[in-house]
């Protein structure tokens, strides 16, 4: 039997088939099931050049312009540190509406304890660190608000330090693991620069 829906728009009514509702509905189920992936909206284009350093910064270690590219985000960032940063720090990337986006940490201490207590359950899920980087991994985990996680001991000057960076959803067609090792080492030649110390394996 045909159904037949009218959709008033500025006064003028027009008669909908039930073939185009069924299509909408089926359009919406679509977007909605992204079957748990790593990815932002598919509604975003990818865009799959290789990640860049460049100017300017959130939290003074990740290219804002590379980090908005990878994850698809447009709206208003609000980066800040915890406090000074001496021989440790934590900084959030805020955006209104949502969770944040975007996490760091590092501290000079504890680096081997750190890695053992976050290393994953199952060592499939983790991506051991390109030798340049130190010791590490990364670890793409779709259950979480910021799903790319990746941290690396290693050395700067005199010091250990160890570092991590948490972020958003890749967008579609990305590979969230070769994203996370740019953004380490791109952060870790910034970190050098701020602290006036040379980063090395």
């Amino acid at each position: 039997m045909s159904v037949k829906c009218r959709v008033v728009k500025e006064g003028v009514s027009k008669p909908v088939s039930s073939a185009l509702i069924a299509g909408v509905f089926l359009t919406l189920a679509v977007n909605a099931c992204d079957g748990g992936r790593n990815t932002a909206q598919s509604t975003v284009s990818a865009d799959l050049a290789p990640v860049r350093d460049r100017v300017p910064y959130l939290c003074d270690l990740v290219p804002e312009v590379e980090f908005r590219r990878v994850t698809g985000l447009t709206m208003q960032l609000s980066a800040q540190w915890n406090g000074p940063q001496k021989d440790s720090g934590l900084c959030v990337a805020h955006a209104k509406g949502r969770q944040p986006p975007l996490g760091i940490q590092w501290d000079f201490d504890d680096g081997e304890k750190v890695l053992r207590e976050n290393r994953p359950s199952f060592p499939d899920s983790a991506h051991t660190l390109p030798a340049d980087l130190g010791t590490g991994f990364a670890r793409p985990d779709s259950i979480k608000v910021r799903p790319n996680y990746v941290i690396s001991l290693f050395r700067c000057g005199d010091k250990q330090p160890w570092l991590s960076i948490d972020f958003a959803p890749v967008v579609r067609g990305r590979d969230p693991v070769q994203d996370m090792f740019a953004f380490m080492r791109i952060a870790q030649n910034r970190f050098g620069e701020l602290h006036k110390c040379t980063p090395r394996p």
